[in-house]
């Protein structure tokens, strides 16, 4: 809707504001869990979302949207951006506290069939309601989703431990409790290796926001609003197939036999892969490949793997950090080649489309630099102190 209400010129625009959104959400989402629980919050978050959604549901269909495309269409993008990072780090947040780390990664590439079997779903379902109503009939079908997903969240709390996710308490009484500075040894965002993952989520979301440009601009720039939205139902069932392959036959052999280092290797691999086929064509059929395997690599192998590292990450700055990776970081990466490409345009005055090729460049030495950092990211990771004896 983005795409069509204004153009792809809007995008560096939308991913600035995305980040500067972010910033603020994920640290308020992490306080409230530390209060709460992740139940309670994804239930209250779920229901501001379905009231945002049906503001939007309302302002497209009845021509507000238009009256004022600067400011409807870029929030409404916001929106669903930082729906989506707080859901799934409260998702995480709750699946990961079910299992400990040598049953995660037996089961996790079980567990994250359910995305490759939505992404399916998903594609079938868009294609269904733009045959027969148009785009916009995709956002009642999502609050529905939203709402139906607080059922196996639900459920699956009673196999969470009681002692793992029990609001913060001082320890002592007042008077004992001592104040502690910003660069604390204790502070999560003082541990060296949470650090490092944070360091190699920014290298990997750059990459891929790299991409996720590169197929926004090159879509834009050939097809109308519902060819866009059938080319990416099709990336959606294409993903899903790919994913259940992944899931089930790669992603166990590679967290239990060939262990971690190879499995980070997978995504970066496939990236320059990607980017050295759209550095030869710019087309939709190429920017459709790269990003299909972004989507089946980095959404199976490459998550999988990022949680098997949280679980090595100490119990008390489990939601903070990974709020902090998984969310702030997630979209800082965007924010900053929004950033970059505003001023590009503004410099060069080339269009979205005719910075597909530069960022191929870019993106393809970005990939081949996260080699280094995903080596050194598996050594620390295997010389962890195993925190679910803490």
């Amino acid at each position: 809707m983005l795409l069509t209400g204004l153009s792809a010129d809007a995008l560096p625009y939308v991913m600035v504001l995305v980040g500067v959104f972010i910033l603020f959400i994920m640290p308020i989402t992490a306080y409230l869990v530390s209060i709460s629980d992740s139940g309670t919050v994804l239930t209250g978050m779920t229901v501001s979302m379905c009231g945002v959604l049906s503001g939007f549901f309302f302002m497209f269909n009845t021509g507000i949207a238009d009256m004022y495309p600067k400011i409807v269409y870029p929030m409404f993008f916001v929106v669903e951006e930082v729906v989506d990072s707080v859901l799934m780090v409260l998702f995480w947040q709750i699946g990961m506290l079910c299992f400990t780390k040598d049953e995660a990664k037996r089961l996790i590439g079980i567990v994250n069939m359910g995305a490759a079997l939505a992404n399916l779903a998903n594609g079938v379902t868009v294609a269904v309601l733009i045959h027969f109503f148009s785009a916009s009939a995709i956002l009642p079908a999502q609050m529905v989703l939203l709402i139906v997903q607080l059922i196996p969240n639900f459920i699956c709390r009673r196999w969470i431990p009681k002692n793992k996710e029990e609001p913060k308490k001082a320890d002592g009484s007042p008077a004992d409790v001592v104040e502690k500075g910003c660069c604390d040894a204790d502070a999560w965002y003082m541990n060296p290796f949470t650090q490092l993952i944070g360091v190699w989520q920014f290298a990997t979301v750059l990459t891929f926001s790299c991409i996720e440009f590169q197929y926004n601009s090159t879509l834009a720039h050939f097809l109308d609003a519902n060819g866009i939205a059938q080319v990416t139902a099709n990336l959606a069932s294409v993903a899903s197939v790919g994913q259940t392959i992944v899931n089930l036959m790669i992603t166990p052999f590679l967290l239990q036999v060939a262990g971690v280092w190879a499995a980070l290797l997978v995504t970066p691999t496939a990236y320059v892969l990607g980017e050295f086929g759209i550095m030869q064509e710019q087309t939709v059929r190429m920017v459709f490949i790269c990003r299909s395997m972004d989507f089946i690599f980095r959404y199976t192998v490459s998550d999988n793997t990022k949680q098997i590292l949280y679980k090595s990450v100490p119990p008390k700055q489990l939601i903070d950090a990974r709020a902090f990776t998984d969310g702030s970081v997630k979209k800082l990466a965007p924010m900053l080649l929004g950033g970059i490409l505003i001023g590009v345009q503004g410099y060069t005055g080339l269009g979205a489309y005719q910075l597909v090729f530069p960022l191929a460049v870019f993106a393809m030495a970005a990939s081949a630099g996260l080699v280094p950092i995903v080596l050194f990211l598996a050594k620390m990771a295997d010389e962890q102190p195993n925190t679910e004896m803490m």
